[in-house]
């Protein structure tokens, strides 16, 4: 795990620091100790240099920024191109709670810092409070796709949730998530694509609720951690690989092969995926493929189609799983005959794990055969089908199937034939702006199926 959000160089940190260290060093992948002047900034520098695995930012806290004008830009490139150790330009951004710098000072100083970023190529932390609707307008003015970067300690303004994901931004949330009365905050939850979430502790500050009223340390972002698990129906470990791989991402860590490499089938809370190809007929508005290679911190983008026994290999053992789903980058039945062979094997060595598809629901125009759901019983035992519309209509202008016209009436046919075999049939839709909840939840009494409505996910490739 790492902690993408600490002050180890702080006094609170001065009669234990290296204890404190050895401990990260023991126990995280990382932590980053944030600046939040120059001055500040050097002594974090030296505290990362002092410790294997512990990370710099160099910057200009916005209560720091009345100390500072646009003529210490070259200040702050010395400062941050004096060692390996620093990851990321801040903390940056505006603070109008206590505004201990004017807040023109601190738009000054914040943009001077986002040009710096530009330039050495770093990414930038940012630090928000009492300015959601400043900061949100901020970012879409003069971020632009070229500057990659964190919310730090996101404190659940949706504006500027929105506003950070248009722009490719991460979210980090600290220990405040785990508070009893922040429901809200960990709604937000919700709405963030995993792979641009990150955890932090910003230790000492903050501490998570089972240790709050202590000093906070980097070993307690285990807590926050284990909390969006729980929020998300998540393990813990799903959480510590994709905020791991996130922020190793994000700040140009390494990442170990095992990071790297293309899964065929992943682990998620209980359940395998198999991943069988990244391919799909379908283009819908909101889908990440094509734009993401990371889905809950694993690989998914495939540069080959692997052949059905690498994937019965990796399976190894299907009766430790809750439930199998064929659910990858792409569409399951590209792929049909692999899919076939594949949940013969499964089923052969473990008849009671239940084998479920995702699917677009147009399998009938991609493999060419309407007979197809009589090879499947007793392989398959349902289908999730992603309808995305309640109407025609909608489902041409969201969904833009490959096969145009035609498509909606193959998918409807699917459903009820899937149905009228004894398959369990779920529809499913995504909350997109302008959805028609309304007409998709009458589709489903139609249809005799039941529904479920996923939260739209805002998404923006960084192409700097």
């Amino acid at each position: 795990m790492i902690d993408t959000h600490a002050h180890l160089h702080f006094p609170q940190f001065d009669a234990d620091r290296e204890e404190v260290i050895k401990e990260c060093e023991e126990k995280l992948d990382a932590v980053i100790t944030v600046g939040c002047d120059l001055e500040d900034s050097k002594k974090a520098i030296e505290v990362a240099s002092s410790g294997k695995n512990i990370y710099a930012s160099v910057g200009i806290h916005p209560h720091e920024a009345r100390n500072y004008s646009e003529k210490d830009y070259e200040r702050l490139l010395e400062v941050a191109k004096s060692s390996a150790r620093v990851v990321a330009l801040g903390e940056m951004g505006l603070d109008f709670y206590r505004n201990f710098s004017p807040k023109e000072k601190q738009y000054e100083v914040f943009a001077m810092q986002v040009e710096a970023a530009k330039e050495l190529g770093l990414p930038v932390i940012i630090h928000t409070r009492s300015a959601a609707r400043e900061m949100a307008e901020f970012i879409r003015s003069e971020f632009k796709g070229e500057v990659r970067g964190v919310i730090h300690c996101f404190s659940g303004e949706r504006e500027l949730l929105e506003a950070a994901l248009d722009e490719g931004l991460y979210v980090s949330y600290a220990g405040p998530v785990t508070y009893p009365k922040n429901e809200a905050l960990r709604e937000t939850l919700k709405y963030v694509p995993s792979s641009r979430l990150l955890v932090e502790t910003d230790s000492p500050y903050l501490a998570p609720q089972p240790v709050r009223g202590r000093r906070n340390k980097p070993t307690y972002v285990a807590y926050t951690a284990k909390a969006i698990a729980d929020y998300l129906g998540l393990s813990f470990t799903d959480v510590d690989r994709i905020t791991t791989v996130n922020a190793k991402r994000l700040f140009n860590l390494p990442l170990t092969p095992e990071e790297e490499k293309e899964r065929l089938v992943y682990p998620v809370a209980g359940r395998l995926y198999i991943n069988l190809t990244t391919r799909c007929p379908c283009s819908c508005k909101f889908c990440f493929r094509g734009s993401e290679d990371y889905v809950l911190g694993y690989n998914l983008n495939l540069k080959r189609e692997p052949i059905a026994e690498e994937y019965m290999y990796r399976i190894k053992n299907p009766k430790v799983y809750d439930e199998i789903v064929f659910c990858g980058y792409g569409e399951p039945f590209e792929r049909f005959e692999e899919l076939k062979k594949v949940a013969q094997w499964i089923k052969k060595f473990s008849k009671d794990t239940p084998v479920r598809v995702d699917t677009c629901g147009l399998a009938y125009l991609i493999t060419g055969r309407e007979d197809l759901l009589e090879e499947l019983k007793g392989l398959v035992d349902s289908f999730s089908v992603s309808v995305n519309a309640g109407t025609p209509e909608e489902y041409y202008r969201v969904v833009n199937p490959s096969f145009g016209k035609g498509s909606w009436e193959s998918l409807i046919k699917f459903i009820k034939d899937a149905k009228s075999k004894g398959f369990k049939v779920q529809i499913t839709a995504v909350d997109y702006p302008g959805f028609n909840r309304k007409a998709f939840e009458e589709l489903a009494r139609e249809l005799g199926v039941p529904y479920r409505i996923r939260p739209f996910k805002r998404f923006k490739k960084w192409e700097g």
